[in-house]
């Protein structure tokens, strides 16, 4: 029992090799001491050897299956093993024989994390810290899931509150930098997140993540620095592959930008594969009878911006076009786009992985060759003087856009305004890209208009609370589905005096079809390939946020720019 006791003392002291060693010799001589295989195997665990630690816990059980203790190092290892459901079995073993077990509630709310019941995690975590408030990880895990949960105040307390305690370490600078950012602090959040990298300087994702917030507040080439950094210590990895091409881009180094750009279909929730497509265009006019296919990619916003550059396209192929589209815009490219055949999308099928198969619709249409629409400007917009000045590229339905115009004529008392608050997806850094709709209160609140609702999902309950807040009625198209509807939807658009939208498909419908708009942006990103307003859109004013403003404070522009947008258009 001596060399166990010693075993054990060089354990505590954190000297595992030597432990070990010492307990590999002791197994033959103490096979039915629970607490020796508990030992053993919690060593092992530490010293990663999974499978042995797992089958010397397990002994340690068969000998004292009431160690509400050995039952919590056993579930550790399904945890690192990403086996959450037997983990939780087990922790919950161990927290009926010893209700008060600070560590096996905290290893619950990891368990409860992974199988993705925040507030349940929370709730255990809660109980763990309120146990053992010294354990400073166990608070920072707290802290990250009231992040993920949306409550953000008591996230920012909780990490204050540990710094206040003196912990330094990597994970809690960066977590502050994130949860600053979302308080529109973004230069702070800079400063940890540079703390972070000084104590994790080969952390690829720490590097990936300060270049979006230098993003925010127009420092591009520290951004492009940093995101070159990230790739570099990771190369092939999608994301950070594709984050340099949009860093590139947004400081408007566009001919590596777009080079790097075919990155994004690498990335897991673009990824589709599309088979049996004819050979990659490479820029040539047309030698024969064969059809180019502009192949289908993106979103709807994404998919109107790009087919601005259908035209060039068609004039430098100088052939047959094809043109594959969201079945929702069919119509209006058609009516858009004189000679070019349009056609629905190809359906994706269910596999492993999204799959397409254009064998059908080559062989029908002859398709020669086809370009992704993304890697359409890589040929026609080569810098910032390619694109066009005159608005409006697409040509909405005359006798619709008329209809449209007499209702808003009747209802109005003023001319009619067009507003779109939100993406219908919530996106990872939401409260910079997308308003609340108390946000809107300043700009609803003028007199002499007829605020007239764009927005695409449900939104009834916003309304009624805006319109409570500002005691202004707002007009509400019926008889429309403006999620499905979207030839509708830009005929609409084009009947209106002025659109203001956050940078969704609304923006970009109303952009396209020559109405003027006010975009709200929340950075000079990407898609302003390093110019001051957004090129893609002449009929735009773009207000951009940038990191360390919050929303309430561009009212006041928006405002302005309305009234000089209306005055003018009068």
């Amino acid at each position: 029992m001596q060399v166990f006791q010693h075993a054990a003392t060089l354990h505590s002291a954190g000297r595992i090799p030597e432990a070990l060693a010492l307990y590999e010799g002791l197994a033959a001589s103490l096979p039915q001491l629970g607490q020796f295989w508990h030992f053993f195997g919690l060593a092992s665990f530490q010293a990663g050897e999974t499978a042995a630690a797992r089958e010397r816990l397990r002994r340690a059980l068969l000998l004292s299956p009431q160690d509400a203790n050995c039952l919590n190092r056993f579930a550790c290892i399904f945890l690192a093993a990403n086996a959450p459901e037997t983990a939780r079995q087990h922790l919950r073993h161990a927290l009926a024989l010893s209700p008060d077990h600070a560590e096996a509630c905290y290893n619950s709310g990891e368990a409860e994390r992974l199988l993705g019941n925040n507030p349940a995690a929370l709730a255990c975590f809660d109980r763990a810290t309120a146990a053992r408030p010294e354990e400073a990880n166990w608070q920072l895990s707290r802290a990250k899931l009231l992040h993920e949960l949306g409550r953000l105040q008591d996230a920012r307390a909780a990490l204050e509150n540990l710094a206040q305690m003196g912990l330094k370490s990597s994970e809690l600078f960066f977590q502050m930098g994130r949860t600053l950012f979302e308080f529109f602090e973004a230069d702070r959040a800079i400063a940890f997140y540079r703390r972070a990298l000084l104590l994790t300087p080969g952390s690829a994702e720490g590097y990936n993540n300060l270049q979006l917030v230098l993003r925010s507040v127009e420092r591009h080439s520290e951004a492009v620095n940093s995101a070159r950094y990230a790739r570099t210590m990771r190369p092939g990895d999608a994301v950070l592959e594709y984050n340099l091409a949009d860093a590139l881009l947004a400081a408007g180094q566009m001919a590596e930008g777009f080079a790097r750009y075919a990155w994004r279909h690498h990335k897991d929730e673009v990824r589709i594969e599309r088979r049996c497509l004819p050979p990659e265009w490479d820029g040539r006019p047309a030698t024969d009878d064969k059809a180019l296919l502009l192949c289908h990619e993106q979103g709807i916003g994404d998919e109107i911006r790009l087919v601005s550059c259908v035209a060039d396209i068609t004039r430098r192929y100088n052939g047959r076009i094809v043109l594959e589209s969201d079945p929702r815009l069919v119509a209006l490219f058609e009516r858009s786009f004189e000679g070019v055949e349009v056609v629905p999308k190809i359906a994706q099928m269910n596999g492993i992985a999204p799959g397409a198969d254009y064998r059908t619709l080559c062989t029908e249409r002859q398709i020669g060759s086809h370009i992704m629409l993304g890697d359409m400007p890589r040929y026609v917009r080569p810098d910032l003087n390619a694109f066009s000045e005159v608005p409006g590229f697409l040509t909405p339905d005359p006798e619709e856009r008329a209809q449209w115009r007499g209702r808003f004529d009747v209802a109005a008392g003023g001319p009619a305004v067009g507003f779109c608050w939100r993406s219908g997806m919530q996106r990872p850094g939401w409260r910079h890209n997308d308003m609340r709709i108390e946000d809107l209160v300043p700009l609803f609140s003028r007199s002499g208009i007829l605020p007239v609702c764009l927005q695409y999902d449900e939104h009834e309950t916003e309304l009624r609370s805006l319109e409570q807040m500002t005691g202004r009625r707002v007009f509400r198209p019926e008889g429309i589905d403006q999620r499905n509807e979207l030839d509708r939807v830009a005929a609409m658009a084009s009947a209106l005096d002025l659109v203001v939208s956050t940078n969704t498909s609304v923006l970009l419908i109303a952009g396209a079809v020559g109405t003027p708009v006010i975009g709200l942006h929340a950075a000079r990103g990407a898609l302003f390939l390093g110019a001051r307003s957004n090129p893609w859109l002449p009929s735009e004013r773009s207000l951009v946020k940038g990191g360390n403003r919050s929303w309430r404070t561009v009212m006041e522009e928006a405002i302005a720019t309305m009234e000089q947008m209306l005055t003018a258009k009068r």
